[in-house]
């Protein structure tokens, strides 16, 4: 998404949670929302901004049938929409990473919940100050491991867009390569580009030492449909 969005945070943003982290910033992600309280968000999404805020939920038991949102969320803009017989399918742009500050649940008169928010971005490190980041990240997919990876052309493509920042870089990496809601939420939580790119990296380590591990497995497992991981 090139273009530059305007975010006001004044406003009060609707909220569509889910059980895992499912969207970094800049990256993009399709969803179907059918529920009928969800729909009646939509509608209103699409006749305003366009923009919605992705929570993950806290995993534990509650009395209430509405469940209590993680505080960090993924602010999503709504790129494209097709309207369909019980609900809407969507594609998502992830905005930025932000925190909730207030959470004003539904009522009579707003049939879905909304949140105040806050922006949660260290911005004193510019984007040119990583790009030792990027070098390491272009030598990490010529291993032999990262070679092999279905995503491998694409994200090499990524690496050497000049136009891509290296932040951005680093969290579309992420969501592509990386399904552990864990880590994701973690990487939504860390506001420092820096540290964002070395958590990748570490984990673009752990993928390594994983598929050499895979690999030295008695290829008989294999063979009968099983495996030690």
């Amino acid at each position: 998404m090139s273009e530059q969005v305007a975010i006001k945070f004044k406003q009060k943003f609707p909220v569509i949670s889910f059980p895992e982290t499912m969207l970094l910033p800049h990256a993009v992600m399709p969803i179907t929302v059918v529920e009928p309280h969800y729909f009646a968000m939509m509608n209103h999404v699409l006749d305003s901004n366009g923009q919605i805020a992705l929570a993950s939920t806290v995993d534990l038991p509650s009395a209430s049938c509405v469940s209590e949102l993680r505080k960090t969320v993924c602010l999503g803009q709504v790129v494209q929409h097709e309207k369909i017989h019980n609900g809407y399918n969507l594609m998502l742009y992830g905005l930025c990473r932000a925190e909730i500050m207030h959470e004003i649940p539904a009522s009579d008169h707003n049939a879905f919940r909304t949140v105040k928010l806050r922006p949660l971005e260290d911005n004193g490190q510019e984007d040119h100050e990583l790009e030792i980041y990027r070098v390491e990240l272009l030598h990490f997919m010529f291993r032999p491991n990262m070679e092999r990876l279905e995503q491998h052309k694409t994200i090499m493509d990524w690496i050497v867009e000049s136009t891509m920042p290296i932040s951005s870089l680093f969290e579309v990496v992420a969501c592509t390569l990386f399904q552990d809601s864990e880590f994701r939420y973690k990487l939504l939580c860390e506001p420092s580009k820096e540290t964002r790119c070395i958590l990748v990296l570490k984990e673009l380590e752990k993928l390594d030492i994983a598929i050499s591990m895979a690999d030295k497995q008695p290829k008989d497992r294999w063979e009968n449909g099983t495996s030690l991981n």
